[in-house]
C-alpha cells in the first residue's frame, strides 16, 4: 500500500486497529505490518501487510463469514 504522507499518522492508527479487529476473529496466527524501505516515484510511504492463516479452513471461514464486513470498513 502506498500512503500519502499527509495522512500517514491517521492511517497508521487506523490500520493497526483494523489488524487487531481481524486478529480478534482468531482465524489468523498473526498479521505483520511492515514499512517498505523504497522511494516511490509517486511519493508517499509504502507498507506491506502479510496475513498468516491458521489453516485453509480458517481462511475459508474468514472469507465466508467476515470478509464482506472488513471490506466495507477498509
Amino acid at each position: 500500500m502506498n500512503i500519502d504522507e499527509s495522512i500517514h499518522s491517521e492511517w497508521l492508527e487506523w490500520i493497526k486497529e483494523y489488524v487487531q479487529q481481524i486478529l480478534a476473529t482468531t482465524l489468523f496466527a498473526k498479521i505483520v505490518l511492515m514499512k517498505v524501505l523504497v522511494d516511490e516515484d509517486i511519493g508517499g510511504l509504502t507498507y506491506s501487510i502479510q496475513y498468516y492463516v491458521n489453516s485453509k479452513l480458517d481462511l475459508e471461514v474468514f472469507q465466508n463469514k467476515y470478509y464482506a464486513d472488513f471490506q466495507s470498513i477498509a
